[in-house]
């Protein structure tokens, strides 16, 4: 292969890229179903053929884009796991990429998703298998006697569950915290639960019930 070949390939490639992250971002906004192809192409800059040579229909431009961001997720968790040595910090470590990316998604997002199938499928493999990684880390912290002898399956539901909530809105607004302060909270309340400690530093008061 020529230089000449290879840096056509390349800028092409960097094309590609530069339209994969002006979908992701529209898409994670408006979801799929509103935006129409030539708005895309208007807005992206680039041809209908430019699209269509990344994915030959809009829904799976949609699809492409949400394994994009799933994959990045999982990808980013186990780095980030692997480069901690506390079981405990390995778990927060896992749980923060699917909190941060996924706190970028619309309400107009989460509906398109949920309303097609092929998305809902690839969202429960994905799921699947992050329950799967969280329980090894578990599995993992058990065996070398860091956590009491649990169910590790169980709990590696009940801790993404518990995650996924920190970056509700509706969750958030009612609690009076930002995403940040409710991630700040999981460590006490995933490892100690409402034992009080004797270490226990006073609390901000939880706001009052209306």
């Amino acid at each position: 292969m020529g230089q000449g070949t290879r840096r056509s390939e390349d800028r092409q490639h960097g094309r590609h890229r530069e339209i994969l992250d002006g979908l992701e971002e529209i898409f994670l906004t408006e979801g799929f179903q509103t935006p129409t192809v030539a708005d895309l192409c208007a807005r992206l800059h680039c041809s209908k053929r430019s699209l269509y040579e990344i994915a030959p229909t809009k829904p799976e431009l949609f699809l492409l884009i949400l394994r994009r961001v799933l994959d990045r997720i999982r990808r980013l968790g186990m780095r980030g796991a692997l480069e901690k040595e506390d079981p405990q910090a390995r778990i927060l470590a896992y749980l923060q990429p699917g909190i941060t990316e996924s706190s970028r998604a619309t309400q107009r997002f989460n509906e398109d998703l949920r309303a097609f199938e092929a998305a809902r499928v690839m969202l429960e493999e994905h799921q699947k298998e992050r329950v799967a990684v969280l329980r090894d880390i578990i599995e993992d912290g058990i065996k070398k006697g860091h956590f009491r002898t649990l169910h590790a399956h169980l709990a590696a539901e009940i801790y993404l569950a518990a995650a996924r909530l920190t970056n509700q809105p509706e969750v958030l607004a009612a609690a009076g915290l930002t995403m940040s302060e409710a991630f700040a909270e999981l460590p006490d309340l995933l490892f100690h639960g409402l034992f009080k400690r004797n270490d226990d530093a006073p609390r901000r008061a939880a706001p009052k019930s209306r």
